[in-house]
């Protein structure tokens, strides 16, 4: 049996227990102790984009994230552990922490990521086609981020720069209704793209006209990409709220 990608934002793995062992290394390998934050920024970077995918989301996140620290498991409300297990926690900007189980939004899932998976499945060749045709131009290949120059195409990330993939998926699942609307369906056999698509196709192709009005998409090293500043879902609106 196939294993079940995970994809966020910026980053994915081919099965759940591949991001599982990337998000332990965070706990474990990075050199990070009890108490200290979270501070490489690729390392936020993840955890901001799987902490979307949790289905306590919303009560996680609260006001907003402050940043994540390495904390004791025992001090979690009800939970019973070992003296010693440690865990990642959220310190939000209220001041208030609170547990994050990255196991939980890796193994679990919401309406909203399961949208999400499924908005970029089906735009998924437009990615991968912008990406190819910037390589076989003449001009030499430079980061939309940075203006260094990216010298072969498995170094190159497709990104998406105002507005953020964030912002564009969100406006597309409010005129659609919400989150809850945007059904998802296992990706057909034969389909390169892993993970889902949208059961409706008339939604389908609503979405591909919206992302190709819209969206606007660049090149970034991976690195750059997952160094990129967290931005506001809310802060991009199409010009013409019809279009």
């Amino acid at each position: 049996m196939a294993g079940i990608p995970v994809v966020l934002e910026t980053f994915s793995w081919p099965t759940r227990s591949a991001a599982e062992a990337a998000f332990r290394g965070i706990l474990r390998e990075s050199g990070y102790s009890v108490g200290d934050a979270v501070s490489d920024p690729v390392h936020h970077r993840m955890l901001i984009e799987l902490l979307e995918r949790h289905p306590e989301h919303a009560q996680k996140t609260g006001p907003g994230v402050k940043e994540f620290f390495i904390g004791r498991t025992r001090d979690a409300s009800g939970v019973f552990v070992g003296a010693k297990a440690i865990g990642i926690w959220i310190r939000r900007v209220d001041g208030e922490e609170v547990d994050f189980s990255y196991l939980t939004a890796i193994r679990q899932h919401s309406a909203k990521s399961d949208a999400k998976e499924a908005l970029r499945t089906e735009v998924d060749d437009r990615r991968q086609e912008y990406r190819e045709a910037r390589f076989a131009s003449r001009e030499e290949v430079r980061s939309d981020l940075s203006g260094d120059r990216i010298d072969s195409l498995r170094d190159a990330q497709v990104i998406y720069m105002s507005p953020t993939w964030g912002q564009l998926t969100y406006r597309f699942a409010e005129r659609e209704g919400g989150w809850g609307e945007l059904a998802a369906t296992p990706a057909a056999s034969g389909i390169a793209a892993v993970g889902s698509r949208l059961a409706d196709r008339s939604q389908a192709g609503r979405w591909l006209v919206f992302h190709a009005r819209h969206a606007k998409l660049g090149l970034a090293t991976a690195s750059e990409a997952s160094r990129r500043r967290q931005t506001s879902d809310l802060d991009w609106m199409p010009v013409d709220p019809n279009d």
